[in-house]
């Protein structure tokens, strides 16, 4: 039944589809099938073909998981799962909620009444769903499998392979005709109208016959071909594809064929080795294959270099029948880092993608090294394959489901019914949407010729770190855009892309540079969007050249992280960076304030009973510098972007100079008329100048800040030295304090110790003094000598190591003679002592051992082992044989004491 759609519940699309796909997909269901019976042969095909890719992708991700639990349900399953008990839900709930809605329409002052009467007929269809016994009927006929024909008859000219690594990927075409504006190219493998034209990498670089990639010598028809990664293997075989050569892979093979003989060996290069020389791809390459380093310290060092054209076929004059020369061309590289972004959910998801590719290869590599050693390398392939297989089906595969690791299930899950199925929904797609760069990252990531990842701004100045998770969330950017208490923020961050442009027999242009992590969908932040919208609104008289489409996106790569005309997320970045600085000056005064405040307090009050406090809070600088890190901070990431910005004006001033050349004739034979492209290219050098320097101010703003905060902590620290020695002065008054209460008490002491002296001689019971039974002098060695005997000892205990090991040796002999010492333990006590224990018993015997040698003879300790080691006999300590009843009676003799 189709149901008439409110004029407020039609949507519109603000951006209107490019091509029969897209038309298709954005109409409603009751619609397509008379939409489709409109179409034209051609997109017709095109929409079978997209349908042939979405069965396909519906039949990969079947047994794909959210949860990384072996016996939980397949996505799909609990999509379908949440969809019923929804409906089931919204079906119970009805009755209910249009009771209520009748009764708001019955109020007379109700001014919800357009809401409500939407709310009204929506719930009237819910109510629908259990008494319509045609729905289930109606909705296979609204599946378009019921009304096209030829889904299941994939035609090999048009299809792309699902088993190869670049399916599901597109590249862009744009033709501009000079004079006359841009043009839809008529082709087979291309789809859509200017300037959103698109075909299949697959077509694009392996399709020989039919690829529109080929070798034009029409000068008046500007070609422009995009590739949508930095992906080095494309590269070269979009190179081969244009000038009719073999692809790297088929090179490889006329490289074994001319070695086992079979083919006859040459010394010329191809035209794609010629463009493609060292110097000028693999040996401008930093952290390739080969070197170690992590994905993301791969970048083509930046460059603009002019390349002599590969010559073409010579062409016969129409008048003289004879062959003319080809006209003497060149080719112009360049390569460009860029400031781009992106979703932080979305960086991680890619980071665990590289991550679980890296140790797939890692393992890989394991084991064909193990294989090697046994020499079972036939087997390497089976292990490996056993080995991945065996891991999927106990975790399987969703990195790029959760926003963790594979190992963390998603740490939110929705609690209304509803909620769960729109939340099971969004995981499918996301599924969906990432799962070409899911599989590009692990096809690709570790070749020969190998892929650029993306990288952020920590990656790309240390671009050695393994991980840089912790320090990407420290980005200026990404704290502005992340709000703790703000559930709906979204944390974004800056990243580097890189920009490589090939501009071939002036008139062909091929680009390699990254989009957003699984933005398969219209991204309005994304850079070759921008150079479509500008090409379709772009006036004929300004595009005269291929130089000066070179221009338009070298402009738009640059400008991307700048440009604020485009409402989307992109974040405001000198504004964010604005934000910051401000927030640190604050934080600044606010630190100068506070020491302002002790300084006063010091002045004002008693500096004797302050000072241990001020000294304490002087000293406490972990708030000035958390202030100083994030300054730092700051101003490293803004000399980062600052870098990356002067490199672009050194390659936009090397390829001004490459047009100056082209157009004396400094290059070529025939001058070219580039009087506009160099005004604009001049144009193009002081935007760039412009972007740096206003990243120059504010990092003026922040060093000034620093610079402030760094005074502040100098000025404390002075001021804590000012205490510390306030702090001396009093510490020595007290002192001198207690000195003179020392004199006055000797001086005390000294006058009253001959009075106590006497007082106490003159007080013994002696027979010289009063009727005493003792002699004095008997009574004065009575304690003379006992003193002197006390007195010995205790300087012997405190200052002799030799006697205190004698006396407390002879008291455990006596203890031990007198049975006061426990019985010998078993001899497995010794082996329940921990090992430290043990070590520390045996060296302190060892110490006694030596000390009782060196009495006995003259001599050293070391020579008296030595001696006893070589006589000694056996069982004893200096032989090194002890019995296990001589260690057992030791070890009991150490626990008792």
């Amino acid at each position: 039944m189709d149901h008439q759609v409110p004029r407020y519940d039609q949507y519109v699309d603000p951006l209107p589809p490019a091509d029969a796909w897209a038309s298709f997909l954005s109409a409603r269901f009751s619609q397509r099938k008379a939409l489709y019976e409109g179409f034209s042969a051609t997109e017709k095909e095109l929409v079978r073909k997209e349908l042939r890719r979405i069965r396909y992708l519906r039949e990969y991700f079947e047994t794909q998981r959210l949860f990384p639990k072996p016996n939980s349900a397949p996505l799909v399953v609990l999509l379908d799962d949440s969809r019923r008990r929804w409906k089931q839900r919204a079906t119970q709930k009805c009755k209910e909620e249009l009771a209520k809605c009748d009764k708001e329409l019955a109020q007379p002052d109700c001014y919800r009444k357009p809401h409500l009467h939407r709310n009204r007929s929506l719930l009237l269809q819910v109510q629908q769903w259990s008494t319509q016994p045609g729905q289930e009927k109606q909705r296979k006929d609204l599946d378009p499998e019921s009304y096209i024909d030829g889904l299941d008859a994939p035609d090999d000219s048009i299809d792309d392979n699902p088993r190869e690594s670049n399916y599901g990927y597109n590249g862009w075409l744009i033709v501009y005709e000079k004079g006359q504006g841009g043009v839809t190219l008529d082709h087979p493998l291309c789809h859509g109208q200017y300037p959103h034209q698109k075909i299949s990498v697959q077509k694009l670089l392996y399709d020989r016959a039919n690829t529109p990639l080929k070798r034009s010598e029409d000068k008046n028809q500007l070609r422009y071909f995009h590739l949508q990664a930095n992906n080095m293997k494309w590269v070269e075989d979009a190179i081969a594809r244009y000038y009719g050569e073999a692809s790297g892979l088929d090179r490889q093979r006329s490289t074994f064929l001319r070695e086992r003989g079979v083919a006859k060996p040459t010394n010329r290069l191809s035209n794609t080795e010629k463009l493609l020389k060292r110097e000028l791809w693999h040996g401008q390459e930093r952290g390739g294959i080969g070197t170690h380093l992590p994905p993301h310290a791969r970048q083509i060092r930046p460059r603009c270099a002019v390349v002599p054209s590969a010559p073409c076929a010579p062409r016969i004059h129409p008048t003289l029948g004879l062959p003319m020369a080809p006209p003497n061309t060149n080719d112009v590289v360049l390569f460009m880092p860029y400031l781009h972004w992106e979703i932080e959910k979305r960086l991680t998801r890619m980071t665990n993608v590289m991550r679980k590719t890296r140790q797939q290869k890692e393992e890989t590599y394991y084991m064909e090294r193990q294989n090697k050693r046994r020499g079972t390398w036939g087997s390497v392939v089976d292990k490996v394959i056993t080995a991945r297989v065996r891991r999927q089906d106990s975790i399987p595969d969703d990195t790029f489901i959760s926003d963790k690791s594979v190992d963390d299930a998603p740490s939110w899950r929705p609690s209304s019914r509803l909620g769960t199925y729109l939340w099971h929904a969004a995981k499918l797609f996301q599924l969906i949407d990432e799962a070409a760069d899911w599989r590009l990252i692990n096809d690709h990531l570790y070749g020969e010729s190998s892929l650029h990842p993306r990288r952020t701004l920590e990656q790309y100045s240390s671009w050695t770190a393994e991980d840089t998770t912790k320090r990407d969330r420290q980005q200026v950017v990404y704290r502005g855009t992340w709000m703790k208490n703000d559930l709906e923020s979204i944390p974004r961050v800056v990243m580097v892309d890189q920009l490589w442009m090939w501009i071939l027999d002036e008139n062909t242009i091929v680009t390699a540079f990254p989009r957003r992590w699984g933005r398969n969908k219209p991204d309005p932040s994304a850079v070759h969007r921008a150079i479509r919208d500008y090409m379709a609104s772009v006036d004929e008289r300004q595009i005269n050249s291929i130089y000066d489409l070179a221009l338009v996106i070298i402009d738009e790569c640059s400008k991307v992280i700048f440009d604020r005309t485009k409402p989307d997320l992109r974040p405001e970045v000198v504004d964010i960076f604005g934000s910051a600085i401000s927030k640190i000056a604050e934080k600044k005064t606010e630190s100068y304030e506070r020491f302002g405040r002790d300084v006063k307090r010091m002045n004002t009050e008693d500096p004797l009973q302050t000072s241990e406090e001020l000294l304490r809070k002087s000293l406490n600088i972990k708030y000035e510098w958390s202030v100083l890190m994030e300054a730092q901070n700051v101003i490293d990431q803004l000399q980062i972007m600052q870098e990356i910005f002067t490199q672009q004006i050194t390659i936009m001033t090397d390829f001004e100079k490459v047009l100056r050349g082209l157009s004396s004739g400094y290059f070529n034979s025939h001058p070219v008329d580039l009087q506009s492209t160099l005004e604009r290219a001049g144009s193009l050098i002081a935007d760039m100048k412009a972007n740096r320097d206003e990243l120059a101010d504010l990092e003026k703003r922040q060093a000034k800040t620093r610079t402030q905060i760094r005074e502040l902590l100098d000025m404390k620290q002075q001021q804590s030295g000012i205490i510390e020695a306030k702090a001396g002065i009093r510490r020595a008054d007290e002192s001198v304090l207690q000195g003179r209460s020392i004199v006055v008490f000797t001086v005390v002491t000294i006058f009253f110790l001959p009075l106590s002296f006497f007082a106490t001689m003159f007080g013994m019971n002696a027979r010289e003094l009063n009727d005493g039974h003792m002699g004095i002098g008997h009574q004065l060695l009575l304690m003379l000598f006992p003193s002197l005997g006390i007195t010995i000892l205790s300087l012997a205990l405190a200052f002799s190591t030799r006697a205190r090991t004698l006396i407390f040796g002879g008291w455990r002999s006596f203890m031990a003679m007198g049975g006061l010492r426990k019985p010998v333990a078993s001899t497995h006590q010794l082996t329940e002592a921990s090992a430290h224990t043990l070590r520390n018993f045996m060296l302190e015997k060892l110490r006694e051992r030596d000390l009782q040698y060196s009495e006995s003879s003259e001599l050293p300790i070391h020579e008296h082992r030595e001696a006893r080691t070589e006589k000694g006999p056996p069982g004893t300590w200096a032989s090194g044989k002890f019995s296990s009843g001589s260690l057992s009676q030791l070890w009991t003799r150490r626990r008792s004491q």
